[in-house]
């Protein structure tokens, strides 16, 4: 069985960008990577039951802790077949989620680094508390 991300996160501490880009998700993995120095490795995807429309999804999902600045890393699929993990932010292909303190000095690092990537159309800060469905990004 797939794993289905259950936990609720009031106080979500770290920073979450949307990323629009025309790649599959290991492309982009590999991207960030070089680029940011991570080592994401693909975990169980994520899935997703929506009881109304009598459908279960799946999205993918990568994962790498840091530990030097304690963040946990991950990057999930928004799409999956017409269907989103996060409906509120469409344009959004992906999610990079940095889960523990990162300064704004590092987030303005990383935004710049991220920007820089050429698969990437769009890179934008989203407000994780303003997310409607932010629970389907609460990861273990």
């Amino acid at each position: 069985m797939k794993k289905r991300i259950v936990a609720h996160e009031e106080h979500f501490t770290g920073v979450l960008w949307g990323i629009a880009a025309q790649v599959k998700e290991y492309q982009l993995c590999w991207h960030l990577n070089k680029t940011l120095g991570f080592e994401l490795k693909r975990g169980e995807d994520v899935e997703i039951i929506n009881r109304k429309k009598g459908k279960t999804s799946f999205f993918s999902f990568y994962r790498f802790k840091e530990d030097l600045d304690k963040w946990e890393v991950y990057v999930i699929a928004n799409k999956h077949f017409g269907e989103f993990l996060i409906p509120e932010v469409k344009q959004t292909d992906f999610f990079l989620m940095i889960r523990g303190e990162v300064s704004e000095q590092q987030q303005a690092e990383l935004f710049l680094k991220l920007k820089s990537i050429s698969v990437m159309q769009l890179v934008v800060k989203i407000d994780y508390h303003r997310l409607k469905s932010r629970e389907n990004l609460i990861v273990e």
